[in-house]
């Protein structure tokens, strides 16, 4: 009887992985799609070119090691080097259906629109963050020194 009963929830256990695989898999492929339709691979190239480029105007001694972060940067932040990295964070934070959703949006003109200008836009918004905190330089460093009076 206890054996058959193990055997039996085996039986169901092994049912419900199954479909509990295929559906993982589904979710996976969706958020790959999803990643697809968004065009990730060239908007994440424009975000490192932008972010390179905002180092060399913040530090201008840095352009001549430009080609050499370039190829840092590609190695280590490309699509290509943090895909299945980047379906896992959708996986994990979308349902399937949230993903088709997505998906829909981006589709849409709005949405081709957004995939477009983002890349200019995070670049303006680096350019604008980094120039509001060089207006404010001295209020960090009297800051920092203030700090460093307590210590």
């Amino acid at each position: 009887m206890t054996r058959w009963f193990v055997g039996a929830v085996a039986v169901v256990l092994m049912a419900a992985v199954v479909p509990a695989r295929a559906d993982e898999k589904s979710h996976r492929k969706t958020a790959e799609d999803l990643l697809k339709a968004m065009d990730v691979e060239k908007t994440m190239q424009a975000s490192i070119d932008a972010a390179l480029d905002l180092q060399i105007k913040a530090n201008p001694g840095l352009a001549r090691f430009k080609d050499v972060m370039k190829k840092f940067l590609t190695k280590h932040m490309s699509y290509a080097s943090i895909k299945e990295d980047l379906i896992k964070l959708y996986v994990k934070e979308f349902t399937e259906d949230e993903l088709k959703d997505l998906m829909k949006f981006y589709q849409t003109p709005t949405g081709k629109k957004f995939l477009k200008k983002a890349p200019v836009m995070m670049q303006k918004g680096g350019e604008l963050g980094l120039k509001r905190v060089q207006e404010n330089m001295p209020e960090l460093k009297k800051m920092i020194e203030d700090s460093l009076k307590k210590e």
